[in-house]
């Protein structure tokens, strides 16, 4: 039985060899527009959230503080202030000392 020969040479063909390059190129920028592109929409999502976050957290009375006052009976009465007109210390405050 004869043996083949597996070490035949192919011939350099190098046209062929520039047009898998030029696929191979154009795939690659292909691929990082696509990547581009999913990372600004992610990133415009998340913009777009955190602004919605913070305008439906300010319709729902975040900022808003409830008040309990006692009068000299000792019955305590409760009433909703802006964060910001009440004066006191607050919970963190307090467990911070």
């Amino acid at each position: 039985m004869a043996k083949k020969e597996k070490n035949v040479k192919k011939e350099f063909n190098y046209e062929e060899t520039k047009k898998r390059m030029d696929k191979y190129y154009k795939a690659q920028e292909g691929e990082k527009k696509g990547k581009r592109l999913v990372l600004s929409l992610i990133g415009a999502s998340v913009l777009i959230f955190v602004i919605l976050l913070v305008v439906v957290l300010k319709l729902n009375g975040v900022g808003k503080t409830i008040v309990f006052t006692t009068d000299e009976s000792g019955s305590v009465s409760t009433s909703v202030a802006d964060s910001e007109d009440v004066s006191g210390q607050n919970l963190a405050e307090i467990i911070a000392d």
